[in-house]
């Protein structure tokens, strides 16, 4: 199932889309072996889809493209997948870190997701339970 409806999420948000935000290019990533462009688009592409599905586990439901969210949920896919970034290039540029006059922040990949909930909340839809009280005459 996708997150977004009919399509791949990686059609809705694109390498391009992180390039944009984060400046990267294939060099900031030392690609071993063939297209250095194509191996960046297929780690972004990774990157997008995993993050797609932490959003899609914690919304519940497929995007539709007309619905009103359907872009705010795209720029949180492409905040989010830009987190990853930043932390593999931190990690990639700074394996080991020494505190000493100065405080580093390093960032952890698991806090990249912790926010997805926080900024879906105003997407989950909200289920309405009515109550009917035996106090209460029925009415049917």
């Amino acid at each position: 199932m996708s997150l977004f409806e009919g399509q791949k999420v990686t059609e809705v948000v694109t390498a391009t889309d992180i390039k944009r935000l984060t400046g990267i290019t294939p060099d900031d990533f030392q690609f071993q072996d063939g297209d250095p462009s194509e191996k960046l688009d297929e780690l972004l592409h990774e990157w997008i889809e995993g993050i797609a599905s932490h959003v899609h586990v914690r919304l519940g439901r497929t995007v539709k493209q007309d619905e009103e969210g359907y872009l705010a949920i795209k720029d949180i896919i492409v905040r989010t997948v830009a987190k990853v970034v930043a932390v593999a290039q931190q990690q990639r540029s700074s394996p080991i870190i020494q505190t000493g006059d100065f405080v580093v922040s390093v960032l952890n990949t698991a806090e990249v997701t912790n926010d997805i909930k926080k900024e879906l909340r105003p997407f989950l839809r909200k289920s309405r339970i009515n109550v009917f009280s035996s106090a209460e005459p029925f009415k049917g």
